[in-house]
């Protein structure tokens, strides 16, 4: 970037041709004596493989660079049966580029390169040859409480997350993304739409298109050497930009990258894809042009005039039938946005579209608005809501993510309480789903084959329970007649425990340094099933190698409260402790739960409470059993002698219904 050199700068890795048998790998090195003298040196350029060993290596003869002076070199490297990168085999080499003078390397670079070609056309997307279509989301980068300042470790999550969910593809709406997440990508095998920042404006002053012109080269030259990155998004979303500028960008693009492996793209003509929202036409018109269906499953189920003006919202429709639905919204609604995603997907298979994305992967926080945006497909502290195992049932059990088979997917999307539906609804990439209730088999039967599931590749299961009978509902599924998993909801009972779970996604918490973990606290009954409430709250608690952001105490969400854990050095001892009081009748129970996200000891603790509304210390009455209700009860964690957690005064306290209410 720094070299402001067209398709130049640094090391350059693209591919002028790629087989099974014998690729071509072009690696365009651009060097600079920063020297007050003229020195001679050569450059080393070595093709090395996922174990380290080197497969093919280039050296220069000596070459004299007069002081202050640069030179562009240009090597061509050849292999035999390389692997092939895509994003079911995200098979990555490094080039390990040196400059050696007087038989010293004086300078030394690494660039991870996956070898690969695609081709983008009318007739959709192939990648080495085969013919995809990219299921994707969109993804916005920013965490509760602390924006886009994640740790790297954070990005990895969050991307092997979409890979888990059933996406091949995303959309980096809309702006550039952390280098972290994009390598997480390339190591994943997410395909990535890299996008240039604009949303709705385009400046009059000509020094905007100006930066724009500068920003859209930054971005290629940060992120060339991507194996992930397929389409750039050089086009300032929904704005209104004048034809000059989408020329320009356009050239810019294919000016910095060279040859057959740019593809642009934008929302209106003039990139070489053609990128348009669902609520806007999607692709069903398009037919001379590659198109994406850039968002889906949100805008036209919110408000149905699908304009630009989004401020209007003159034709909002019910929320129980928007994709906007938070976890704790219940099973109806949660069901209604799975659907809406369901039906739209559907309808976008029906088109030309080569790919389209969800909006969106996770709830955010919008900044103009004071609520959270919750179209996600999971909430804004990552945990999935029914429309995610809608997307994570579209993959095949034999398809690979991270390295593992999906394997086979059975989710019932009900949590089996006498307010829960009776049409039953379960996601599988399974042939049959047989459905029990309490050991007495209720149907066996293939997918839905109604109106929204013509074009899905697994729709759902649809089944119909009759009546209500606490217990066990257990879906069993088949592929080619063999029984291959279960998936089976318990009624839940009575609020009886805590129990603490983090949010690791593939990294361990701080491994390297400064990182932020989900800790989630799950409000479970007495056999360990999660109580779908939202309810009680729960406050949290943390040693001094970590620190809490956020709101604590927190209430429960369908059953889950979850606090944000940070930490700056590397593999700290930890421990997260959470507390809670419910009262049901005239009895308080006191929750409690500790554990350490590096699964380090937990020091023992006792759990102190008081009835006059001061702190508990010590020497206060131990939490065994349950207490009599009282109105100035206070409790509190304690280890060493010293208070971790303890609750508000007076004590936040969670008022339970009986049992009989809850149908136990």
């Amino acid at each position: 970037i720094l070299a402001d050199k067209v398709a130049s700068g640094g090391v350059f890795v693209p591919f002028p041709e790629v087989s099974q048998e014998t690729p071509t790998i072009k690696v365009q090195t651009h060097d600079k004596n920063t020297d007050t003298n003229s020195r001679a040196f050569t450059l080393k350029s070595t093709l090395l493989d996922a174990s380290g060993k080197a497969v093919a290596s280039l050296e220069t003869t000596p070459n004299p660079l007069s002081a202050g002076a640069d030179q562009e070199f240009v090597q061509q490297i050849r292999i035999a049966k390389p692997n092939l990168w895509s994003p079911n085999t995200p098979y990555l080499y490094r080039v390990r580029t040196e400059l050696v003078a007087d038989r010293k390397v004086i300078d030394a670079e690494e660039t991870r390169i996956g070898i690969r070609h695609i081709e983008i056309t009318k007739d959709g997307f192939r990648i080495n040859g085969e013919k995809m279509f990219l299921r994707g989301a969109n993804r916005h980068q920013e965490y509760p409480y602390i924006g886009n300042a994640l740790s790297d470790a954070a990005q990895y999550r969050d991307a092997l997350k979409i890979k888990e969910a059933g996406f091949d593809y995303v959309r980096l709406s809309h702006y550039p993304q952390s280098p972290a997440f994009m390598d997480a990508c390339d190591e994943l095998g997410l395909v990535v739409m890299n996008c240039l920042m604009g949303w709705q404006y385009f400046g009059k002053d000509p020094a905007f298109a100006e930066l724009k012109y500068q920003e859209s080269r930054q971005l290629i030259r940060r992120d060339r050497n991507h194996p992930c990155v397929i389409l750039w998004e050089v086009s300032l979303n929904e704005s209104d930009m004048p034809k000059p500028f989408i020329a320009k960008t356009h050239a810019i693009a294919h000016e910095e990258f060279p040859g057959d492996q740019m593809f642009t793209c934008g929302w209106t003509k003039g990139y070489d894809v053609f990128i348009q929202a669902r609520q806007h036409g999607g692709c069903k018109k398009v037919k001379d042009l590659p198109c994406v269906v850039s968002e889906y499953g949100d805008w036209e189920y919110f408000a149905q005039n699908a304009g630009l003006e989004q401020g209007q919202w003159k034709d909002l429709q019910p929320a129980a039938r928007n994709s906007r639905q938070l976890r704790g919204d219940g099973e109806v609604r949660l069901l209604q946005q799975a659907l809406n995603f369901q039906e739209a997907h559907n309808d976008n298979m029906k088109t030309t579209a080569f790919a389209d994305g969800i909006w969106v992967m996770f709830d955010y926080n919008r900044g103009y608005a004071p609520d959270i945006e919750a179209s996600g497909v999971m909430d804004i502290f990552r945990l999935p809501k029914f429309g995610y195992w809608f997307f994570r049932s579209q993959r095949e059990a034999n398809e690979l993510v991270a390295g593992q088979p999906v394997g086979p997917v059975v989710f019932i999307a009900n949590h089996w309480t006498p307010d829960s539906p009776r049409e039953v609804r379960v996601f599988s990439n399974c042939d049959e789903i047989a459905l029990s209730l309490n050991g007495k088999l209720i149907e066996r039967r293939r997918p839905d084959t109604t109106r929204v599931a013509s074009h899905v590749k697994h729709a759902p299961f649809t089944f119909t329970v009759d009546r209500f009978e606490a217990g066990s509902l257990k879906a069993t599924g088949y592929i080619a007649g063999r029984e291959v998993a279960i998936h089976e909801r318990r009624t839940p009972g009575l609020a009886a425990n805590l129990a603490l779970r983090f949010d690791l996604s593939g990294r361990s918490f701080a491994a390297q340094g400064k990182d932020a973990i989900f800790c989630h606290a799950d409000v479970l009954d007495a056999a360990g099933e999660i109580v779908p409430i939202n309810e009680p709250q729960v406050f949290f608690g943390t040693d001094a190698a970590t620190r809490l952001i956020g709101q604590n105490p927190i209430a429960a969400e369908a059953g889950t409260a979850t606090s944000l854990i940070e930490c700056d050095q590397a593999n700290p001892t930890a421990t997260i402790y959470a507390l809670s009081i419910i009262t049901r009748g005239d009895q308080t129970h006191i929750l409690s739960a500790a554990a350490s996200p590096n699964e380090t000891r937990v020091n023992n603790y006792t759990v102190r409470y008081t009835t006059d509304g001061s702190t508990p210390s010590a020497g206060s009455p131990e939490y065994r059993n349950p207490i009599p209700k009282h109105p100035q009860l206070r409790a509190a964690i304690l280890a060493d002698g010293k208070i971790l957690v303890t609750t508000a005064s007076p004590a936040r306290t969670a008022t339970l219904p009986a049992a009989k209410n809850l149908g136990l």
